[in-house]
């Protein structure tokens, strides 16, 4: 198993994309099954992921994504409030994969 491969930076830029992909289910009623808007670095890191870490991952990333949801408007007191809850969230839920810990 991989582990401490992602830093909480790059865990709130994947979580901010799922949670853009939510707002438009949310507000369109269709998901948006167009590929992760990250670095080619970061997406590097994905797909180094066994198959089972890369699932398990996401569907934790997606967790957070929801949770945040509700507070994520645009506005950047918002954003703000959303990268401390990604970070705190991620500390308790991704701690096996992050390297900040």
């Amino acid at each position: 198993m991989k582990k401490d491969i992602f830093t909480i930076t790059e865990v709130i830029a994947i979580v901010m994309d799922l949670a853009d992909k939510l707002k438009v289910y949310e507000l369109y009623g269709f998901e948006d099954e167009s590929e992760l808007h990250i670095t080619r670095h970061l997406n590097d890191k994905l797909e180094s992921l066994y198959s089972v870490e890369y699932d398990d991952f996401l569907c934790r990333c997606s967790e957070i994504a929801e949770d945040i949801l509700s507070i994520k408007t645009g506005e950047l007191n918002e954003l703000n409030q959303c990268h401390e809850e990604i970070g705190f969230l991620a500390k308790k839920k991704l701690k096996e994969f992050l390297i900040d810990i």
